[in-house]
């Protein structure tokens, strides 16, 4: 092995173990009466994190910013109100599609 290769064999099992977790807890917690509250607090916040990391890399990069910022904001707004994830993506997919559908060019 050079001496490159053991850091990134460290780098692969760490993703590895990382990703495992993450997917193996829910059905871990899942066999509980109720979750400890500091779990549970965490947990309803675990879908508006996923809603920003799709959501805020391509208002930065890709997208004109006023649609950007439009979807930004109906999306917070949105996850805040309690609507589920699923539809706020849809909708917010909705109003970018339908932003660049107006933009003339």
């Amino acid at each position: 092995m050079t001496d490159l290769t053991l850091p990134w064999i460290f780098v692969c099992l760490g993703l590895f173990f990382g990703t495992y977790l993450g997917r193996a807890l829910p059905f871990w917690f899942s066999r509980m009466e109720s979750l400890p509250e500091p779990v549970a607090r965490f947990l309803e916040v675990v879908p508006a994190a996923a809603l920003g990391a799709l959501l805020f890399p391509d208002s930065l990069l890709g997208s004109p910013p006023l649609i950007a910022a439009t979807v930004v904001a109906l999306a917070f707004v949105l996850t805040l109100r309690g609507l589920g994830l699923t539809l706020v993506v849809l909708i917010t997919i909705g109003l970018a599609w339908g932003g660049f559908l107006l933009l003339p060019g």
